[in-house]
């Protein structure tokens, strides 16, 4: 080997050892500044209150909860009340959420971790879920990436391992290269807009009367009852069966929704003729429930109004003993607080149009004829008639 071959030779190992050395150093750099990170708040000095408009969006869409002075909202769904139970779990978990491991980050480790934000020459199956907080104003508040979630093996006895999700990789547009992992998988957070709806609708008490129109305006059929403790009762000829009676009023306890159609026209929706259901209460609360044509996955279009006032003021029993009085006085005032607020909240909620299941609505949707009581003899005959007609003949 020449003297010069020889001075390349080492040129060239020096060059390798500069660049292996360059790369140790930038593992080890990477990792030190990562390992800084691990046990720290994921998101320092955030408050909830200052949050007044969460984005989510994903390859499915967007939805964005807005916080008003009408409480938080829903955007893509007209502004419709939203589940103010899931926000602030979210937020909550997003206040307490910690590192529980970091680690650098380049373009090979986000993709595969399903860090990359979604759109543009993003791939759908390595970008994650964009989630911003942005304050009142419209200050941002912080901008995250929810990738991958991490698994952990959960074992039942008798049953065969499986993996559970046990947290997910985040990344932080304030701490852009590094990778983190947070103890909760956050499997809440979809870019859906009927997720983060209200789903509580009607809830109609104490029901004294009920009715049902045909589109044409002209009665199905009416049912009512004299006082709480009497069953239901018609006047027109024909027994009504209870049970079926009080099905329908059932069915007006506790609406729940599946979703709102914002921007429907009451032509699309059916709601330009319905079959209209009238309930008066025993508290001199009115409510209609419309119901239009069916939607897709086995639901209704519906709108509702309620009419009604809340007692100003008490009237004391007659026999009420003066001890009494305070604890009487502070029921009614209880009462009344929240007899107002569900007036108020049911009463705004009249300018929507919700889908409901179909087996929210099918008890009020029956023909009168299915709610006459049918003699268990005649049900007999009728059982004894079918079973000749199907008899062989020999």
């Amino acid at each position: 080997m020449s003297g010069r071959q020889f001075v390349l030779v080492l040129v060239a190992l020096a060059v390798l050892a500069a660049a292996g050395w360059a790369v140790y150093d930038w593992k080890r750099a990477s990792y030190e500044v990562a390992d800084s990170r691990v046990g720290q708040k994921l998101l320092p000095g955030f408050r909830i209150d200052e949050v007044g408009e969460i984005a989510i969006t994903a390859g499915s869409g967007t939805v964005t909860l807005v916080r008003s002075d009408r409480g938080w909202t829903v955007k893509e769904r007209g502004g419709y009340p939203a589940d103010v139970g899931a926000i602030r779990d979210l937020l909550l978990k997003l206040e307490e959420a910690k590192v529980v491991q970091a680690e650098g980050l380049t373009d090979a480790i986000r993709s595969r971790l399903q860090l990359d934000a979604p759109g543009g020459a993003s791939k759908p199956d390595a970008s994650g879920t964009v989630l911003e907080l942005k304050a009142r104003d419209g200050k941002p508040l912080a901008r995250l990436v929810l990738g991958r979630q991490t698994t952990k093996q959960a074992s039942v006895p008798g049953l065969p391992a499986a993996s559970v999700p046990s947290g997910r990789y985040v990344l932080v547009a304030a701490d852009p290269q590094r990778a983190i992992v947070i103890a909760d998988p956050l499997a809440a957070v979809a870019a859906k807009p009927q997720q983060w709806l209200a789903r509580d609708y009607l809830k109609v008490e104490r029901i004294r009367a009920l009715e049902v129109l045909d589109p044409d305006g002209k009665e199905r059929w009416s049912v009512l009852r004299p006082d709480e403790a009497a069953g239901w009762k018609w006047s027109a000829p024909g027994k009504l069966d209870g049970g079926k009676a009080q099905d329908a009023a059932s069915a007006l306890y506790a609406v729940r929704i599946d979703d709102a159609a914002a921007d429907a026209s009451d032509a699309t929706t059916g709601l330009d003729r319905p079959v209209t259901v009238r309930a008066q209460t025993f508290d001199g609360w009115s409510y209609e429930l419309r119901i239009g044509k069916p939607a897709p996955e086995d639901r209704y279009y519906v709108r509702a109004s309620v009419t009604g006032t809340v007692p100003d003021q008490r009237t004391p029993r007659p026999d009420e003993k003066a001890e009494d009085r305070e604890k009487e006085d502070k029921a009614f005032a209880e009462r009344q607080a929240a007899l107002k607020a569900k007036l108020a909240r049911e009463q705004a909620l009249g300018v929507y149009t919700v889908l409901v299941p179909k087996a929210t609505v099918e008890p009020l949707l029956r023909e009168r004829s299915a709610l006459i009581a049918v003699d268990k003899k005649d049900e007999k005959k009728d059982e004894k008639k079918g079973a000749r007609k199907s008899a062989p003949k020999r």
